[in-house]
């Protein structure tokens, strides 16, 4: 499916019938592909779409302009990818940062928010975050001397950094399989980051958009707690707060019906 989206056209993925949810996904810069299986577990009852972000994956080839902050850039093409009538957004990570934003600029089009191992609006949460992220000793096994140097070890590099955002580093290393390089892009996730840090949203712009937030997943053991959790309870009440244990980022990979059943909770109490 094609939609336009200013003066160019952008590729959605959209599945199921129903009210519509909008998923937009985190890295910054990385491609939504990987939100199948939460496209699929929602799609019975609802029409969940989901896009690349324009510079990635799908539509890496659209302009980017140089005279505008590409978080604005995103932030319209999600304007016109979203139909006028007030939607869900569920964001993960970057993703939820990102569907905060839009909720604040576009008030009138956000009919509710469900948010997802989020990062905080202050960037507490991934300060000093190449030390909190995991270290797994038997994934570091796994590369061996004569691959310094070679496309071998930049492949390990990649796959132990998604790994590491993982509790369990097995099945993060095996989830990392189906993942290359060119899932992200990595000078859009710095330019995104530094565009963010020049004009932060506020804590107060952030409690303006509280009441459309139905509830926020997070992971006892993410790497963006305790700060990510410390902060958005300055945000919405301890009410709309669900902690999950025994999962760190992903935790529709690593706690799939703890996890698929909250959200789904959420979003038919969400639901209009």
């Amino acid at each position: 499916m094609a939609q336009a989206a200013g003066s160019a056209v952008l590729k959605i993925h959209c599945d199921g019938e129903g009210t519509p949810l909008y998923l937009i996904g985190g890295g910054p810069a990385f491609t939504t592909w990987s939100l199948e299986p939460v496209q699929k577990a929602l799609s019975g009852g609802y029409r969940v779409c989901r896009w690349d972000m324009r510079g990635v994956g799908d539509n890496r080839d659209l302009a980017i302009s140089t005279d505008s902050p590409l978080i604005d850039q995103w932030i319209e093409d999600m304007s016109d990818v979203l139909p006028p009538e007030p939607v869900m957004l569920w964001g993960h990570s970057w993703g939820a940062l990102q569907s905060l934003l839009f909720a604040h600029r576009h008030p009138d089009r956000v009919h509710a928010l469900i948010l997802s191992n989020p990062v905080d609006p202050g960037l507490n949460s991934i300060r000093d975050i190449e030390l909190k992220r995991y270290r797994h000793p038997e994934i570091d096994a796994l590369l061996s001397l004569d691959d310094i140097g070679t496309e071998a070890e930049r492949r390990h590099a990649f796959r132990s950094k998604i790994a590491s955002y993982f509790l369990d580093g097995g099945l993060g290393w095996q989830y990392s399989e189906s993942f290359s390089e060119q899932d992200t892009n990595n000078r859009l996730n710095i330019r995104i980051w530094d565009e963010y840090r020049r004009d932060p949203m506020t804590r107060q712009q952030a409690v303006s958009t509280s009441s459309k937030i139905t509830g926020i997943i997070q992971c006892s053991q993410d790497v963006l707690m305790p700060e990510s959790g410390i902060a958005y309870a300055h945000i919405v009440s301890t009410d709309k707060q669900y902690f999950l244990d025994h999962c760190g980022h992903f935790p529709w990979v690593e706690r799939p019906e703890l996890y698929f059943g909250t959200l789904r909770t959420l979003i038919d109490r969400a639901a209009p």
